[in-house]
C-alpha cells in the first residue's frame, strides 16, 4: 500500500491538498489551501509551538557560544550582549511571531 500527498496549485492561485492512493490509481483533494498558507500546508503553527520552537533554536544558539563563557577566556562586550539578548528573546514585542530581523546578530 502506498501513497503520498502534494499540493496542486488551482487557477485561481490557491493549492489543493491532494492525497494519492497509488494502489488503487486515484487522487482525492482533501483540503484547501490558501496560497499565503502555502508554506503551512497542514496548518499554521498555534502561538504555543512558535514560542517552543523559537526556545529550542534559542538554546541551540546559546550552547553553541557556551565555550565563550570558559573559566579561562574573558568574553567580549559583543558576545555578552548576544548572549544576553537571545535569552531576551522572549520578552520581545514580537513574541512569538519573530521576525529574522528580530533575532540578534552574532558577532564575529
Amino acid at each position: 500500500m502506498g501513497g503520498y500527498t502534494y499540493l496542486r496549485e488551482r487557477e485561481d492561485g490557491d493549492f489543493d491538498h491532494v492525497d494519492v492512493n497509488e494502489t488503487e490509481g486515484t487522487e482525492t483533494v482533501f483540503a484547501l489551501v490558501r496560497r499565503e498558507d502555502k508554506e503551512f500546508p497542514w496548518g499554521r503553527p498555534s502561538d504555543e509551538e512558535k514560542a517552543a520552537e523559537h526556545r529550542d533554536f534559542r538554546n541551540d544558539k546559546l550552547s553553541q557560544t557556551d565555550w565563550w563563557a570558559v573559566s579561562d577566556r574573558t568574553m567580549t562586550e559583543a558576545e555578552i550582549n548576544y548572549r544576553q539578548a537571545l535569552r531576551d528573546l522572549p520578552t520581545h514585542s514580537n513574541w512569538p511571531n519573530l521576525n529574522p530581523e528580530d533575532w540578534p546578530t552574532e558577532p564575529e
